[in-house]
């Protein structure tokens, strides 16, 4: 009798561990990187960009919206796990001297819970937060009036194929684009969309196009004095209504941006 106490008493322990393993694997936040996926990460990438670019002065800034970027091939989650790592970049174009103030900009209107730092020298200025769900997001100036912030994943495990949300529509944002295309006379080699939901519910685009051309001189006699934020040699950033546009030369070709939303 005692025997079969004992056995029974040990099964229905077991029973109460494996419900509340069961609990935890469905209901508690993870409490490491690895217990996570790159699918898992990618909202949190946007939340964080999506927070960037709504802190932003729409006059006087341009931003451009990059795709899902795979930063490693292979990396390893634990030492019996091979993971991957994506990224996801934001870039903003500023009049020169106003990288520090936006980068502090930045961290004033980031949540508390990012507990945003950053640091400001003679010839840099940076930002680093933590975005939750393990998501670095960094910031810094990669040239005069140019930031980059990038929302990083870390190494984790990949279970799905990393896709974009479809757009809504093709034509989205076009018109400033469409625009440039036209004054120069040239068609578009090819056209993308990128796009993300920021923490307000609404929707930041933006649309890309490239073209067979390298002199854009044409297109910027077309933007008044008073809409331009930047203009160098290889890269001229402009105010276009609601919408902040970009024209950068690359080897070969014309690459023009049209960004709005949030």
């Amino acid at each position: 009798m005692k025997r079969r106490w004992i056995i029974a008493g040990t099964a229905a322990w077991a029973l109460v561990i494996g419900g509340l393993a069961y609990f935890s694997y469905r209901y508690d936040s993870p409490t490491a990187r690895d217990q996570t996926t790159i699918a898992e990460a990618l909202p949190t990438l946007d939340t964080a960009l999506g927070s960037v670019y709504a802190a932003l002065d729409p006059a006087s800034s341009v931003a451009v919206l990059s795709g899902y970027t795979r930063t490693d091939q292979s990396c390893r989650v634990t030492s019996a796990r091979e993971g991957t790592r994506f990224e996801r970049i934001l870039m903003v174009y500023v009049k020169s001297s106003e990288e520090g103030p936006t980068i502090d900009r930045v961290k004033s209107a980031l949540p508390a819970s990012y507990k945003a730092s950053v640091s400001h020298t003679l010839t840099t200025h940076t930002l680093s937060a933590d975005a939750g769900n393990f998501v670095l997001l960094r910031g810094g100036m990669v040239a005069a009036g140019q930031l980059r912030f990038t929302a990083d994943t870390g190494c984790r495990v990949q279970d799905a194929p990393v896709v974009e949300a479809t757009p809504q529509s093709e034509k989205a944002n076009r018109a400033p684009v469409q625009a440039v295309l036209d004054t120069l006379g040239k068609p578009a080699s090819s056209w993308q969309t990128h796009r993300l939901t920021c923490p307000s519910g609404g929707t930041l685009w933006t649309v890309e196009a490239k073209a067979p051309v390298t002199d854009d001189t044409k297109a910027r006699t077309t933007v008044p004095p008073s809409a331009v934020v930047l203009d160098t040699e290889k890269l001229f950033a402009y105010r276009a209504g609601e919408a902040g546009a970009s024209l950068r030369k690359d080897t070969d070709s014309l690459t023009i941006t049209s960004t709005a939303g949030c």
